[in-house]
């Protein structure tokens, strides 16, 4: 598998993937805004940039991105998925304000999306994300998982909006979204939406928001934990779905060490 390095040295914001790869993407300064076709290949992706608004559009290949937010408080994102099957991943752990819009659109049948998020906000810091999927053809999947933790008298939003096209048969959309709050002040939104124009698919949606569960502390505390170590232990299984997607040993630990500093 070649490997493609992605950076300011590419004079071009439009570039075609047509044999197997494994891309970083370190981009911060040549371009505002980069669109990656990906065509008839298996990829790999880990977008560390700092690109603001980015077009990402999958032709019969098969897909896993991991994106790391780095330092863009404003962002756009745009999936589309011609016959492919496509994982997407996104970390944020930054020290800033976020407001994050993706859009996404199956566009062929029998293709598969799926969309994660794990986000902590802290330090009064404010993070909104917009997640909008459209299935338009005929048995094709959409899932959309958000992860959150909020502190101190941070907020995060979770917009979530999935939207099945009158003819997508035996189309499927699975939403879910969880967000921890580990403070009075913090606050956390979920907003979950269907708009389903066909009745032979299979369509569904999870919210939760609340404290770390209180029994699993008291297990974990009865085993030598101390409650910080015990959340942390919580939290960054659920955070290491994500970030043990990527084959770089320098970059998970780089993630661990930076999250377990957010908790601290």
């Amino acid at each position: 598998m070649d490997k493609i390095v992605i950076d300011n040295s590419f004079s071009t914001d439009i570039i075609n993937v047509d044999r197997d790869s494994y891309l970083v993407i370190n981009n911060d300064v040549q371009t505002n805004k980069i669109e990656l076709n990906i065509l008839n290949c298996k990829v790999t992706i880990v977008d560390m940039s700092k690109i603001a608004n980015k077009v990402v559009n999958f032709i019969e290949s098969e897909g896993n991105v991991v994106e790391i937010a780095n330092d863009n408080v404003d962002k756009t994102l745009k999936i589309s998925n011609t016959n492919s099957n496509i994982e997407y991943n996104i970390i944020d752990l930054l020290d800033n304000d976020v407001k994050y819009l993706v859009n996404e659109e199956i566009v062929s049948r029998g293709s598969s999306t799926s969309i994660n998020i794990a986000s902590v906000s802290y330090k009064s810091k404010n993070k909104d994300y917009k997640i909008n999927t459209s299935n338009l053809c005929e048995g094709s999947n959409n899932e959309i998982s958000c992860f959150g933790i909020v502190k101190d008298d941070s907020v995060l939003n979770y917009d979530v909006s999935s939207f099945i096209k009158n003819g997508a048969k035996k189309s499927v959309v699975r939403q879910n979204s969880n967000i921890l709050l580990f403070d009075k002040e913090s606050v956390g939104k979920n907003n979950p939406v269907l708009i389903i124009e066909e009745n032979d698919v299979k369509a569904s949606h999870g919210s939760s928001i609340g404290k770390v569960d209180d029994d699993t502390m008291f297990y974990l505390c009865s085993r030598g934990l101390s409650k910080s170590e015990a959340t942390n232990l919580i939290c960054l299984g659920k955070m290491e779905y994500i970030i043990n997607k990527i084959d770089d040993k320098d970059i998970k630990e780089s993630l661990v060490s930076k999250f377990k500093e957010r908790m601290s």
